[in-house]
């Protein structure tokens, strides 16, 4: 009895142990991520918080507090700041009615089975890994008053003189959706792809065998059965889309005279030390749009949220 009794002791012991090393081993794990968001997250949100309630342009003993009047002053003053949010939406609206229809035929095409299919998968997926400031330059280039585009529309017959793209607001505009289009849309073929192959094959054959048209197959079977990834890839393509700086830094840095820049390039230019011409910049104000900017994004993520979880109880 005492043998047993002592190895009921061990055995209790070793499975605690076990249970506490990958107690430990989880909390490893999950130390990076808590970490990092404390220190790039939480912290950033309440540094900028602070500033926003002061006049600040990065000299600490001239600040000033201000209160609310920085937030006050970004909804009854500054014109510039809702042009940008215009020029934001106009810019997402015609991004996502590119990229999402493009990435969901790319994976309805490579779903098939056919030949090099896993290489065509692997090349969709490069211009995801190009850097922004090389896809700029390249585009830039591109679309420059002497550059490739003008001169193939010339050598086929449909402009009659070279077009100066990046000094037209709309086509400035259009000029950066197909660049940040042909950079993110892999990623979204990837997710949607993904999606796909978690459609049983039979269910097709069913729908075949029924004399169900491609049409109809994809928006009563196809469609539904990956909606849930769907509404993740377009809530995910939807926020990159009204997050959008880094092209606008590099192709057009806002031009002409501004009337291209975004909310996210407006604030750079104007408020981040580094990027804006301005020795001493209002950083306090910059934080108060920065924190407007980042609710506006929130109730946009909310209402789509809603909205689509209406749809599929509805559907």
């Amino acid at each position: 009895m005492r043998n047993v009794s002592i190895g009921d002791s061990l055995a209790a012991k070793r499975q605690l142990s076990r249970k506490t090393s990958t107690t430990l081993q989880c909390y490893i794990m999950l130390a990076l991520p808590i970490i990092g968001f404390f220190v790039f997250t939480l912290y950033p949100i309440l540094w900028s918080f602070r500033w926003s309630l002061f006049a600040y342009n990065g000299v600490a003993h001239e600040a000033r507090f201000v209160g609310l009047d920085n937030f006050i002053s970004v909804f009854t003053k500054d014109a510039a700041y809702w042009t940008s949010w215009k020029n934001t939406i106009l810019f997402a609206v015609l991004k996502l009615a590119l990229e999402i229809p493009l990435a969901m035929i790319l994976a309805l095409i490579l779903n098939q089975r056919f030949k090099l299919t896993g290489f065509y998968r692997s090349v969709y997926y490069l211009p995801s890994v190009v850097s922004v400031a090389i896809i700029g330059l390249v585009f830039s280039n591109m679309f420059n008053y002497f550059g490739i585009i003008n001169a193939l529309l010339q050598n086929l017959g449909l402009i009659a003189e070279p077009i100066d793209w990046l000094a037209d607001r709309e086509k400035a505009i259009m000029v950066i959706v197909i660049a940040s289009a042909w950079n993110t849309f892999g990623v979204n073929t990837m997710y949607i792809l993904a999606a796909l192959t978690g459609v049983p094959r039979e269910v097709y054959e069913a729908a075949r065998l029924d004399g169900a048209s491609p049409t109809r197959t994809f928006f009563s079977i196809t469609l539904p059965l990956i909606i849930p990834v769907f509404q993740t890839v377009l809530l995910l393509a939807m926020l990159g889309s009204l997050s959008i700086n880094d092209f606008i830094l590099t192709l057009t840095g806002g031009g002409p005279s501004g009337s291209t820049h975004s909310v996210m390039s407006h604030m750079t230019r104007q408020f981040v030390p580094g990027f804006t011409e301005n020795a001493r910049p209002a950083i306090g104000y910059g934080c108060a749009m920065s924190l407007t900017t980042t609710v506006i994004l929130s109730f946009i993520t909310v209402g789509y949220k809603r909205l689509a979880n209406y749809l599929k109880e509805k559907y």
